[in-house]
């Protein structure tokens, strides 16, 4: 009997170890196909047609805010679409420096895009982070790491966006 218990309790052993490990890679799929879900969501945003819509907002609020105009601006309703935009490419540029998302699938997809919308939105971005400091003053602009606070991942893909842009333009690839 004592051979037979022996037995029993190494393949019991066995069985929780195999057992544990099989759970932890379980976890391991089941959290890449949520981050995965998540990705997809997310290029749905960029795909949706209010993301257009949202888009034309940006560059209409740049054009209208050019001269430095910023009268009623602050916490409009202007400013959160404006602000809402943003934290799209935003969640995008994470995504892909998390490497959750490839860069050159987004960059091809994207192309130039988030390059031009970080150009008109950069102004924009200034101006909030002005508004900010001087409602709190640690949060003002000449202040080290301030700068990566404010869409920081936003600007990142834009500026990958530029490289890529310059890449294709030079070589002329298609």
């Amino acid at each position: 009997m004592t051979n037979i218990e022996t037995l029993l309790r190494i393949i019991g052993a066995i069985s929780v170890i195999a057992g544990t490990i099989l759970v932890v890679l379980q976890l391991r799929v089941n959290a890449k196909q949520a981050r995965s879900r998540n990705a997809f969501d997310l290029i749905g945003k960029v795909v949706d047609p209010t993301f257009a819509v949202r888009r034309h907002l940006l560059h209409e609020v740049a054009g209208k805010r050019a001269a430095g105009d910023w009268t009623g601006f602050h916490h409009s309703l202007e400013d959160f679409q404006v602000r809402n935009f943003a934290n799209v490419y935003e969640q995008l540029g994470l995504l892909v420096r998390k490497g959750v998302i490839d860069l050159q699938d987004v960059l091809d997809a994207l192309s130039a895009q988030p390059m031009v919308d970080w150009n008109a939105f950069e102004p924009i971005r200034r101006h909030i982070m002005e508004e900010a400091a001087a409602q709190f003053p640690p949060l003002a602009t000449d202040r080290p790491g301030v700068e990566s606070i404010y869409w920081p991942n936003f600007k990142w893909l834009a500026e990958e966006s530029r490289r890529w842009t310059l890449r294709r333009t030079s070589t002329g690839a298609g």
